[in-house]
């Protein structure tokens, strides 16, 4: 451009562009240009929706008009708009709910229906007249006998003058006539062949596919008489369904992405900004004890709207207007819309985490964990910050990826006894009470790969099916639970894209197609993952000196010379063993940590699983001999508990007795806290049973062990009692 055209183009006489042609969902426009290419479509994924659409153009809704509120469309609305704009005549729906073909006009223009629907129509209106008569006179002998074959007979009948319907329907002559089928799936199995009418409806709309032609018309382009079949999944589809057939255009019809939910969370929010202030939040007719809400201004409206959008993440727009509804029963604000779709999407009122007595315990929760697991003080203030995060409504920084995930996620991996289920315990009555416990599965269980139905149920068709999965009933049952998926080294490594799933959406589909959420739950991981792990240690020196030439005589170029050798080259040489409690908690962590990586890289080829626990890796420490009292003292306590319990009397040991089982505790203390339990087992509970069955306890009666005498393996137990 020269110079002295500037002024001409200038930035104050440069026109305001054109406005950019408002486009509807791909999938709207795909299908509108189906219509003219194909006879039939196949429209699957999420067609049973609510689609926020904007007002219809010239083209219908795959030309919408800029500006005006959105409107909700049904699929069945959004195929009537673009007929009725490509000059259909009628639509046609098979209707479940009235056994029979519903059919309605398009046009005002003079229009003839197919005489395969006019006659369906007579027939509908003359069975009517005679139920009526029927109904008035009474004519109770004229029902139907309940031992006859006439259910079956009137399906077979109804879907045979559905195929009738379908033959004459694309035939049809023009104007175009459109026949929906919104349950395709309902017409056969896709694991068994189909029989009877189906399978002829099935062959027919088949061959229909392949000699339809498009309407007659005066000019343009005119569309096909189009058959609209309907499918939630693919794969449920009846095996004979000529789904490679190149007469059907299969449709997938999406979930939302963002911008959509966004634009039906501002929906919800103005028309809950619109409604009467509310008190604090509290349902309808509830008192409360914060002043009313004041009107939301600009800025809270479109925090609120996102915060709906980010939350409702795998959702439909029917669910997000729905739980704009339940805000609305419940008496919710604005601010609170996140906790609206938490509430319909796992069905709980009361949501722990934001209780005061939860954050409370959670703050005072390092010293309560330390009580009930000993020894391990690591461990529990790693899990402490873990559960400060999620009570502070955070997931970590990968949050923005799926609000949905869990609430906690802990992998805890350590030797055998260092109390792994007594902090998944801890951890269950920390945040659901003190009667709560977690969820256990062994999964052990699970190292076969069929298992992994036992955990979501069996598909369809095979045995175990209606009984589901032990994993999804028991979520579908407790919502928010402590889930402790024990040993899960020791699943079969198919199971792990399961546990990939929920750790990352925070939701998992059964056997029976059914969506069951996580996203109030805890998850804890326990392994023993790395205890075996090799470990280097620096190692004295032994043997004859590099220049002895007995060590070359002795190697003999052969290899030989084992750790003499190794010794011989330095004194940093060093040797290899397993972990044990005299390793330093540096060491053992590192150890953990190490092994825990490799499994998921090397082992399981899974390093995404590995990826998803993030920070959630806890490793425990070996139980140290000064963690010994303590255990010690918790293990009598339960044996006093029980012995009150059972017999009415007052248990005591004495110091001599303690101190002997604290030294045979130690000596078992390989085996962790469990070694410390068993040395009171071994040493005072059997003996005291052999005590007490010869002489039964009388109720309060007070019984002293006075001595514990033994070698090891056999226990005697010097007793006073007394009334």
């Amino acid at each position: 451009m020269s110079a002295d055209t500037g002024g001409a183009f200038g930035k104050e006489d440069t026109p305001p562009p054109a406005p950019v042609p408002l486009l509807a969902p791909a999938w709207i426009r795909e299908l509108d240009l189906a219509l003219t290419v194909y006879p039939q479509v196949l429209l699957t994924g999420n067609v049973r929706d609510v689609f926020l659409l904007p007002a219809e153009g010239e083209g219908g809704v795959a030309s919408p008009e800029p500006g005006g509120p959105p409107t909700p469309y049904t699929l069945e609305s959004v195929i009537e708009s673009l007929c009725r704009t490509r000059g259909y005549g009628a639509l046609a729906r098979q209707s479940t709910v009235h056994d029979r073909v519903v059919a309605w006009r398009l046009t005002d223009d003079p229009f003839a229906f197919p005489p395969a629907l006019r006659r369906m129509a007579e027939e509908d209106a003359r069975a009517e007249r005679e139920r009526a008569e029927r109904e008035s006179g009474g004519a109770a002998a004229s029902d139907p006998d309940p031992d006859t074959d006439d259910d079956a007979q009137d399906i077979d009948a109804a879907i045979a003058r559905m195929r009738d319907i379908m033959i004459g329907m694309v035939r049809h002559t023009g104007p175009a006539i459109g026949l929906i089928i919104p349950y395709t799936a309902r017409l056969g199995s896709p694991r068994a062949p189909v029989g009877g009418e189906a399978a002829r409806l099935l062959a027919t709309a088949e061959e229909l596919g392949h000699v339809a032609r498009p309407v007659r018309g005066s000019g343009g382009v005119t569309p096909y008489n189009t058959v609209f079949w309907v499918v939630e999944k693919q794969e449920d589809l009846p095996l004979e369904f000529a789904i490679g057939s190149r007469a059907v255009r299969v449709i997938t019809v999406p979930e939302p992405p963002h911008d959509q939910r966004r634009t039906a969370s501002r929906l919800v929010v103005d028309r809950l900004a619109r409604r009467p202030p509310v008190r604090g939040g509290s349902p309808a007719g509830e008192p409360a004890d914060e002043p009313a809400e004041e009107p939301a201004s600009e800025a809270e409206r479109l925090q609120a709207t996102e915060a709906l959008a980010r939350s409702s993440y795998g959702m439909g727009v029917g669910e997000i207007l729905a739980i704009g509804r339940m805000a609305a029963d419940r008496g919710l604000p604005l601010s609170r819309l996140d906790e609206a779709a938490r509430l319909y999407r796992v069905g709980v009122l009361d949501n722990p985490w934001a209780t005061r007595s939860v954050r409370e315990n959670i703050l005072n929760g390092e010293a309560y964990l330390n009580a009930e697991v000993i020894g391990q003080p690591h461990a529990v203030r790693r899990t402490i910050e873990i559960f400060m995060r999620s009570a502070a409504g955070l997931t970590g920084a990968q949050s923005s990826s799926s609000p949905s995930r869990p609430r906690g996620t802990l992998f805890l991996s350590g030797p055998t006894g260092v109390g792994k289920t007594e902090l998944a315990k801890g951890v269950a009555k920390m945040i659901l009470g003190e009667d709560a416990r977690p969820i256990r599965f062994d999964m052990s269980e699970f190292a076969e790969e069929h298992a992994r139905d036992r955990l979501i149920g069996a598909p369809p068709g095979f045995v175990g099916h209606s009984a589901g999965g032990e994993l999804t009933n028991a979520v579908r049952a407790h919502p928010m639970s402590v889930l402790l998926f024990d040993e899960i080294d020791k699943a079969h490594p198919r199971l792990f894209d399961l546990f990939l799933q929920i750790l990352e959406d925070g939701r998992l589909t059964d056997g029976q197609g059914a969506t069951v959420h996580f996203t109030e739950c805890v998850l804890i991981f326990t392994s023993n993952l790395g205890v075996s792990a090799d470990v280097l240690r620096p190692k004295t020196r032994r043997g004859p000196k590099p220049d002895d030439d007995t060590n070359n005589d002795n190697n003999d170029g052969r290899g030989g010379g084992g750790e003499e050798n190794a010794a011989a080259e330095g004194t940093d040489a060093t040797r290899r063993s397993r972990l044990s409690r005299h390793d330093k908690p540096e060491v053992v962590r590192e150890a953990l940590r190490a092994s825990f990586d490799s499994f998921f890289n090397d082992h399981i080829g899974r390093p995404e699983l590995r990826n998803r626990f993030g920070d959630s890796f806890v490793p425990m420490d070996f139980i140290q001999p000064e963690s010994v009292p303590p255990i010690l003292d918790k293990a009598l306590a339960s044996v006093i508990g029980r012995v009150r319990e059972v017999h009415g009397a007052e248990l005591t040991v004495a110091d001599d007795p303690w101190e002997v089982l604290r030294v045979e505790a130690t000596r078992r203390l390989d085996h962790g806290g469990r070694g410390v339990v068993t040395a009171v087992e071994s040493a005072l509970v059997n003996p005291l049973s052999r005590e007490l069955f010869h002489q039964p306890a009388r109720p309060g009666e007070h019984i002293e062990v006075e001595a514990v005498d033994g070698d090891g393996e056999a226990y005697a137990l010097k007793v006073r009692r007394w009334m």
